[in-house]
């Protein structure tokens, strides 16, 4: 379009249904003169918000090329900041374009690349748009849904390239050999290279390769991964991101994992583990976070997938561009199962790469906290971009002693239980209702999970137990615990503080969320105190003015919240 327009044709000879040439609003003042640019533009970001949505409505969606006049096409120029104009965008409908600066005969434009969406996109005003011809016309919903279940099941990644065989590099194919050596697969990785290639899905019977395989074979123009390695959080960088430029996304993956391994070093435990040494970080949990981060990145983005490794922390944070696609949300990445490319995710599947029934995540919670680490966090930002982030370290032995321990073994691998486990470690009591966010079910599911942890059981007791309503960590349970470590090394690593604890207004409000009222009974079964103990630091409660007693005596004796007297 640029050259159509150097050579003197018109937007209107030149512009189509994928393309449209766009002037900066909000830049001309007073009789029409073009005002300076400026960095950032609500008016812009306005009227482009609802080009962008028309965009999104339309089949393959399109791109916007700004700081060209409308009729004349001359090349006007925009300030406008990408990653501004971007986050504005995404602000307004919920849509993130792409956006890379452009210089032509020295002036600056911005095209705007947008990706077809898989539902309607409204625009600032609520109107649903489309792209007809070079123009946006209104649509409604259900002409808009004929149309998709006309293109169901498209995806791009899917689509044929020019790319073919002798396109694909050497250290591609051994890359793809070596994951697949790795995972079990050596009768695949032994296939010649078409074959190979055709049973992984990405070379197509008329030898063309898929835009997934190209994009995984082929040697590429950018940095797809860029990993650094920080001494702390903001402090001096031991090792800068290398340029990964020049080779393929797989070949970049495994140069990535290669220097993840080497900086996440072993530490040794002491004796009477089955294991005698274990990373600061479970790798099957870097690989997940980092694998996860490639494969449902936004790839219209051009910035790189960013790794940093932290070695004061041992943690571990990667930032993917694009937000949350199909539903998913920070609060049910355990639940939800959705691939922004499916042809792309299935490839990383058929490489042994991502689990098969789409539970990475879950693989990567149950890995971290079966060794004591916290759960990953994972959280949507302005970009949009998704940040999750790994802390490990020294595992907690006691933590290990315990889920090394859980009969029948297949209940090691099941990530409510390890979860369930986890917070009862951490809390004196556990409820349906309060696990629901915890395990990102509803509470009939969270009981469930909480009913197949009592089932489960630790030296032939049950790992947890009913205590009236609540559910609590089994006697049997803490006392494999306690015996692994002393209780200040515990208490350092927030296990089991609850337990005979120096301040009783922790364990008294987690009682006191779920119930009006609390005996010395009651206090005593969940701390471990004597009954006599116990009343003693429930009545220190009431000296304190956080309790009162009740009105009954004897057995009926009890202390309710003075703020409920």
């Amino acid at each position: 379009m640029l050259d159509k327009l150097s050579s003197g044709r018109l937007p209107d000879d030149v512009e189509r249904q994928q393309v449209d040439l766009k002037e900066e609003a909000g830049r001309r003042g007073r009789g029409g003169v073009l005002l300076p640019g400026q960095e950032r533009n609500t008016a812009a970001a306005e009227h482009l918000a609802d080009e962008v949505a028309c965009f999104a409505n339309t089949a393959g969606g399109g791109a916007l090329l700004l700081g060209v006049e409308n009729k004349s096409g001359e090349l006007l120029g925009t300030a406008l900041d990408a990653e501004w104009l971007r986050h504005a965008i995404y602000t307004r409908v919920d849509i993130a374009p792409a956006v890379e600066v452009e210089v032509v005969d020295g002036v600056r434009l911005l095209v705007l690349y947008v990706a077809g969406a898989d539902e309607p996109v409204e625009d600032t005003s609520g109107r649903l748009r489309w792209r007809v011809g070079p123009h946006c016309a209104p649509v409604d919903r259900a002409e808009w849904w004929l149309h998709r279940q006309d293109r169901r099941g498209f995806d791009s990644m899917a689509v044929a390239t020019t790319r073919s065989l002798v396109d694909v590099g050497p250290g591609a194919v051994l890359a793809v050999r070596r994951y697949l050596d790795r995972g079990g697969h050596a009768d695949l990785a032994a296939e010649p290279t078409p074959d190979l290639l055709r049973r992984l899905g990405v070379l197509r019977p008329d030898d063309r390769l898929t835009q997934a395989g190209a994009l995984l074979l082929c040697p590429s123009d950018r940095t797809y991964l860029s990993v650094s390695v920080l001494e702390v959080e903001g402090g001096d960088v031991l090792l800068s991101p290398p340029d990964l430029s020049g080779l393929s996304v797989i070949e970049q993956l495994a140069r990535v994992e290669e220097r993840l391994e080497a900086v996440n070093t072993e530490i040794t435990l002491r004796s009477g583990f089955a294991r005698p040494s274990v990373r600061r970080l479970p790798m099957d949990a870097i690989r997940e976070a980092v694998v996860n981060g490639l494969v449902h990145r936004d790839w219209l983005a051009p910035q790189p997938v960013t790794i940093t490794w932290v070695q004061a922390d041992s943690a571990l944070q990667v930032i993917s561009p694009g937000g949350f696609t199909g539903g998913v949300t920070a609060q049910t990445v355990l639940t939800s199962r959705h691939a922004r490319h499916p042809a792309l995710a299935d490839a990383f599947r058929a490489l042994d790469l991502v689990e098969k029934q789409g539970l990475g995540v879950d693989r990567m919670y149950r890995e971290m906290v079966v060794l004591g680490h916290r759960p990953p966090l994972i959280v949507e930002e302005p970009g949009p971009q998704i940040r999750l982030r790994l802390v490990g370290g020294h595992p907690v032995i006691p933590v290990m002693a315990l889920t090394g321990r859980i009969d029948p073994t297949v209940r090691r691998r099941d990530v409510r239980v390890a979860l369930v486990v986890d917070h009862l470690l951490r809390h004196s009591l556990a409820t349906a209702s309060g696990m629901a966010p915890v395990l990102q079910r509803t509470p009939a599911e969270a009981e469930e999970a909480l009913e197949t942890a009592a089932d489960c059981r630790v030296d032939g007791t049950p790992l947890v137990e009913r205590y009236k309503d609540v559910w609590v960590l089994s006697r049997g349970a803490v006392a494999v615990v306690e015996r692994s470590a002393e209780a200040d090394e515990l208490r350092a690593r927030g296990i089991l503080t609850y337990r005979r604890p120096d301040d009783p207004v922790s364990v008294a409000a987690e009682w006191f969320a779920e119930h009006a009222r609390m005996t010395s009974g009651d206090y005593a079964y969940l701390t471990g105190l004597t009954t006599n103990g116990a009343r003693a630091q429930l009545e220190r409660l009431v000296a304190d003015g956080v309790l009162v007693r009740g009105d009954a005596r004897g057995r009926n004796a009890h202390f309710v919240l003075a703020s409920h007297a």
